[in-house]
């Protein structure tokens, strides 16, 4: 039996991904393409190494000159949602189970999300439960 591999082209057309839509007004929109294979592979070296800088340009691409300013003007968690909705819209970040007092799981990607189930007593699937 002779095993099929994909093509290139099946490869190239299964990663395709609507770009990130970012109104800025009622007549500008920046658009933020999504990351190519190389793109990919920076962003996974600025995630590991913790910077959120690197993380932001690598994912706005073209658009971070347009990016940059706005960002230079607002508040922290301006920074934080829109490198999580960017995460979130190009499948950037990484599923996480947490499991209920109760025994129940739930998977999810959105640390805002995450955030609030741990104040509501859930754990990350694997740790230990707490005592106290």
């Amino acid at each position: 039996m002779t095993k099929q591999f994909k093509s290139w082209n099946q490869y190239t057309e299964e990663a395709k991904h609507d770009p990130f839509e970012l109104p800025v007004s009622e007549d500008q929109t920046i658009i933020i393409e999504p990351l190519t294979g190389a793109g990919l592979l920076q962003f996974a070296r600025a995630e590991r190494a913790g910077d959120m800088e690197a993380m932001l340009i690598v994912v706005c691409g073209d658009a971070w000159e347009h990016v940059e300013p706005l960002l230079a003007k607002a508040g922290i968690k301006a920074l934080e949602n829109l490198l999580t909705d960017l995460m979130l819209h190009f499948d950037l970040a990484e599923d996480y189970v947490l499991i209920g007092q109760g025994g129940g799981k739930i998977t999810e990607r959105d640390p805002r999300k995450i955030k609030a189930l741990r104040k509501q007593g859930y754990r990350f699937e694997g740790e230990a439960i707490s005592r106290t």
